[in-house]
């Protein structure tokens, strides 16, 4: 389960800990008029996040979705079939 702290005013942490690795991942949202997603995270933690992002906003909402790098743990859950019907446009 995803852990969630507002950071700033509407800009949230998801965070992820994954006991075999021993790493914390973490991803973005930004809540505004244009919902942003930094990171997507890895595709074994999607519905942590799906299931965070929808605690905060209405993934329907969600505008974009971007990443610092292009690897599994920041974007290997890009685009899942969950999203791929929004009207989210991948900005990385």
């Amino acid at each position: 389960m995803a852990e969630v702290h507002e950071i700033a005013d509407g800009i949230f942490r998801i965070s992820s800990y994954n006991e075999q690795a021993r790493l914390t991942f973490n991803q973005f949202l930004i809540r505004d008029e244009r919902p942003l997603l930094f990171h997507t995270g890895q595709r074994g933690i999607f519905q942590d996040t799906l299931a965070a992002v929808r605690g905060l906003i209405d993934p329907a909402a969600l505008r974009y979705i971007s990443w610092s790098h292009w690897e599994g743990d920041e974007a290997g859950a890009r685009c899942p079939r969950a999203w791929r019907r929004q009207r989210a446009r991948a900005a990385g």
